[in-house]
């Protein structure tokens, strides 16, 4: 085997193993939110991303596992002119076709969850008052649900013009990937990036002010968001654009292989990040799991270096 075939090999053997441990992870939250009898608009929030992340690692674990050669012979297998296969071969062709749409369906899905979050939050900061007063209850609830669906149709859209098993012209297939692509990486990113600048500056701002702490929920907001943009994007990257590009095999075969490592990392990363930002340093690994999650998602600030209980509005009981 050459260099190249190695380390796709090495590299789907780390993502592999970054894909287990953040199903345990991932499994882990949403176990501990959905019994916990308090649900805020933030942890509805979490739970949704958790479900979301865990969707994508196991269809990428699937994937991978399905995969009986490296990427670069992958598009000639795909092609109709290869549509001559055993039954059994046609199978695992179908079930890799499902896995990678439902995998690109829960990225869409934790793409606009990470939105929502880092935006609702700014216009927590910008206007207190409204957010206080004036936010409708289920809004985290509602806005969830919309999201999911938004995914779903975007997806199931892209399944119809772009899936090998429909007799569809490639321009079909490119026009709707571009359109996908502007409203994920021309709407979404943007929108993400900008309002957790905007909480970023704002919470700096009320840091050196107040000389008090920053709230550990937006240390977790601003973690993620970065994590998410520094990982998760280029995956979307490599779907949206560098597919149409026409790379050279080796090339493409690398993007895809750190395409998928990372955004495996971001998926997996958000439940150590509760657990950094939610434990204490002197009681850490001493605690339970759900306190330590529950701190991590609080939404009221510290105070003379002790965690106030949560008082966030109660949805979804």
């Amino acid at each position: 085997m050459d260099k190249v075939t190695w380390v796709y090999f090495a590299m789907t053997f780390l993502t592999t193993v970054t894909c287990v441990c953040g199903i345990a992870g991932n499994s882990t939250v949403i176990w501990l939110l959905s019994r916990s009898l308090r649900r805020t608009p933030f942890s509805t929030y979490i739970l949704n991303l958790a479900v979301a992340d865990l969707l994508f690692l196991l269809c990428m674990a699937s994937t991978i596992s399905l995969e009986t050669q490296p990427l670069t012979d992958f598009r000639s297998t795909n092609s109709s002119a290869n549509l001559s296969i055993s039954p059994r071969a046609k199978v695992t062709v179908t079930a890799y076709e499902v896995m990678k749409r439902v995998k690109y369906f829960a990225y869409t899905t934790s793409l606009s969850l990470l939105t929502a979050i880092s935006t609702q939050r700014c216009l927590s900061v910008l206007y207190p008052m409204w957010y206080k007063c004036h936010r409708p209850r289920h809004l985290s609830a509602t806005v969830s649900t919309l999201l999911w669906a938004l995914s779903f149709i975007m997806n199931m859209l892209a399944s119809l013009f772009c899936s090998r098993f429909w007799d569809l012209t490639y321009a079909q297939c490119f026009k709707v990937d571009m359109a996908l692509g502007a409203l994920i990486l021309g709407v979404f990113t943007p929108v993400m990036a900008t309002s957790s600048v905007t909480l970023f500056v704002q919470v700096q701002k009320s840091t050196l002010v107040r000389r008090r702490r920053p709230r550990r929920l937006y240390v977790v907001i601003l973690v993620s968001v970065f994590v998410f943009l520094v990982c998760s994007l280029p995956l979307g990257i490599y779907w949206f654009v560098l597919y149409w590009a026409g790379l050279r095999p080796h090339v493409e075969l690398l993007w895809v292989c750190l395409s998928r490592l990372s955004s495996s990392v971001s998926s997996s990363a958000n439940p150590v990040i509760y657990f950094l930002v939610g434990s204490r340093r002197s009681q850490r690994l001493k605690e339970s799991m759900g306190a330590v999650l529950d701190r991590a998602l609080q939404e009221e600030p510290e105070l003379e270096g002790r965690e106030t209980p949560s008082t966030g509005t109660q949805e979804g009981i």
